[in-house]
């Protein structure tokens, strides 16, 4: 259908700034809110830029299990899908990302 053809894939790697604790979904699913800052150097107009960035992952399920390996200040590499926080209020307009794979850079 026309939803499934939409993209949405976000890369971001950065250091873990936040890691809360593991709560649970009513249906009983692990969910973790970890917070990444990012940092980079990009090219913007032929310039460099130097951009930073803070964002809230959200880790469901297994993935919960793979950031106990992971703590604060560690740098990662996350991979998922961008969506906002909520429904209600400022969090409509502000977005997280969703990791499908989280990954510890050495």
């Amino acid at each position: 259908g026309q939803l499934s053809t939409q993209r949405n894939c976000c890369v971001l790697t950065g250091q873990i700034t936040e890691i809360e604790p593991v709560r649970y979904t009513p249906a009983g699913v692990p969910r973790q809110r970890v917070w990444l800052e990012h940092r980079s150097r990009q090219e913007e107009a032929g310039h460099p830029r130097e951009v930073q960035a803070r964002m809230a992952v959200i880790l469901t399920g297994g993935l919960t299990e793979t950031a106990k390996a992971v703590k604060v200040g560690d740098q990662v590499e996350v991979e998922g899908f961008i969506s906002r926080a909520g429904l209600k209020g400022e969090a409509r307009d502000r977005l997280q990302l969703h990791a499908q794979s989280l990954s510890r850079l050495d």
